[in-house]
């Protein structure tokens, strides 16, 4: 690779990573190409020879995080505490990942997920819920869309809130704890999806 090349690569990369870090604190809508510039250590000019809009760049930002995303955790229809167990530890693995998470629930383009790998993801694990479904393994009582926003607002609050409860109690979340909110994420899960 040219020394040019390597040069512009690692500017992109530096916007990639500036820009994640805004959207994840602001949002497409409070987030400013002029900051992601700034902390990319880049000209703004630069910025629009990679992308032409801040939904473009945003797309990008969310097509990154994808690949490390969360979603990847596979969900099995005879294995729902797992899958819960997987996404709580992508959780707290990437704590940004999960603010992120929100905003793209919040604010995406629409249309942004048209063809989107995002949303073959989704329809795969809606597959499988219903598969799960139709073979007893997962109560059927369940809206299938709705179950799976379930689980994973199940790993997301129980991940999540304790990002925040360590500094209301003033105690860090210790190892204890954590294993305590994976296997209760776990649990629920379990409760949620079974026959009764």
């Amino acid at each position: 690779m040219s020394a040019m090349r390597a040069a512009g690569q690692a500017t992109h990369d530096r916007i990639m990573t500036a820009a994640k870090a805004e959207f994840t604190e602001y949002g497409l809508a409070g987030a400013r190409l002029n900051r992601i510039a700034t902390n990319a250590n880049a000209s703004k000019e630069r910025l629009y020879s990679y992308f032409a809009s801040k939904e473009q760049l945003f797309e990008a930002v969310v097509a990154q995080w994808i690949d490390d995303a969360p979603y990847k955790v596979p969900l099995r229809a005879d294995d729902i505490p797992g899958y819960v167990a997987g996404l709580f530890d992508n959780i707290i693995a990437d704590p940004q990942g999960a603010r992120l998470q929100r905003w793209i629930e919040l604010e995406s383009p629409e249309g942004m997920f048209d063809n989107h790998v995002l949303r073959r993801i989704f329809q795969a694990k809606l597959a499988e819920v219903r598969r799960g479904q139709q073979t007893g393994l997962i109560d059927p009582t369940w809206e299938p869309r709705s179950l799976l926003m379930m689980l994973i607002d199940i790993a997301y609050s129980m991940a999540a809130s304790g990002f925040g409860i360590d500094r209301i109690v003033g105690e860090p979340l210790g190892e204890e704890m954590l294993a305590d909110r994976r296997a209760a994420a776990a649990e629920a899960a379990r409760r949620l999806v079974c026959r009764s």
